[in-house]
């Protein structure tokens, strides 16, 4: 039991999310948890938004960002501004119940190892589904491919209480997640190179580097619809995809791990960028392309900028040390309870 409240940062990012913004903070101002501040991070949104909370939210507080800095950025440079005990990062695009937040302050503050909580995120438009962005908490292969409990690459499942235990992740999903402030800045917050997608699963990365754990918590849950940003099966993600995932790979593998990671992602990849034109989806086939290129650009111009603190997945005892890939594509196995 909590006997002295900490303090929640609500901070939910916001680029031309007005229509999100208009469902969910009807919702916030529901909540039972009874220390709470919500914040809107303005990526220097084109719509309307910042007028909208405004005149109707005049309670919540507003950070006015400049540019549109994107996931990291847009994060480091609100939270930056929060003094809270707690940051909780939530998407707009999210319902929530009232009762959410309680579960996950009392996880961290029953262990004070512990740097980031998940809930159980579920699926907006179909609730007895997991989401595909986050589902029962991230997780990750030796080779640095990431999925989830709940989701593997296209296929998710229906929860049936089959991930109702509090367990150890690998990383949580940044639609929402509950993270503790000076964890959060003892890695400098998330590196800002990525612009959008890998950018939690690299802080959780470094976070477990020095110590911490990233836990799953199934007793407090969302509705995420997902895709608000961009589509699953964009080509613009299709390329932050595989240039970031990569990036990360390096920025926190160690040298020795390297020589033997980087051929094998190389044939994985090339393998998938040709499976995508196999299917006509020429865009998508061309945007792994591009972002190998912009790798190795990346390599010449920013890799020593932010170096990270490198720990092996083969070292966390947790990591699933086969492949996803042969697992999910090859031996057909499509549930993470079956791996």
């Amino acid at each position: 039991m909590i006997t002295n409240v900490p303090s929640v940062a609500i901070a939910i990012l916001n680029w031309n999310g007005l229509k999100y913004l208009q469902a969910l903070l009807p919702e916030l101002s529901t909540l039972t948890y009874t220390n709470y501040t919500v914040y809107i991070i303005d990526n220097n949104s084109s719509d309307d938004s910042v007028i909208y909370v405004r005149n109707n939210y005049p309670e919540v507080k507003l950070i006015l960002l400049d540019d549109n800095y994107g996931f990291a950025g847009g994060y480091n440079r609100g939270l930056s501004q929060i003094h809270e005990d707690y940051y909780l990062m939530m998407n707009s695009d999210v319902e929530v119940p009232p009762s959410f937040i309680e579960p996950m302050v009392a996880m961290m503050e029953a262990d004070k190892s512990i740097a980031i909580t998940q809930p159980k995120l579920l699926a907006l438009l179909d609730k007895q589904m997991f989401e595909h962005g986050g589902a029962a908490g991230g997780m990750i292969d030796r080779f640095g491919y990431p999925f989830c409990r709940g989701r593997l690459f296209e296929t998710t499942e229906k929860d049936i209480g089959q991930y109702d235990n509090p367990t150890e992740i690998f990383w949580a999903c940044g639609a929402c997640s509950m993270i503790r402030k000076e964890s959060y800045w003892k890695v400098k917050g998330m590196y800002e190179y990525y612009f959008m997608h890998s950018e939690e699963i690299d802080l959780c990365w470094q976070l477990i580097a020095k110590g911490y754990t990233i836990m799953y918590c199934p007793d407090s849950y969302i509705y995420h619809l997902g895709g608000g940003s961009l589509s699953y099966h964009s080509p613009r993600k299709t390329y932050f995809n595989f240039r970031n995932n990569l990036i990360m790979c390096i920025r926190n593998s160690p040298g020795h791990v390297l020589l033997w990671l980087l051929p094998v992602r190389l044939v994985l990849d090339f393998l998938a960028a040709i499976t995508f034109f196999i299917k006509n989806d020429k865009k998508n086939s061309f945007e792994v392309l591009r972002a190998y290129k912009d790798i190795v650009k990346w390599l010449f111009t920013e890799k020593n900028k932010f170096p990270a603190k490198t720990k092996s997945l083969g070292s966390i005892p947790f990591v699933y040390q086969h492949s996803i890939v042969w697992k999910y594509y090859v031996k057909k196995i499509k549930h993470y309870s079956a791996l």
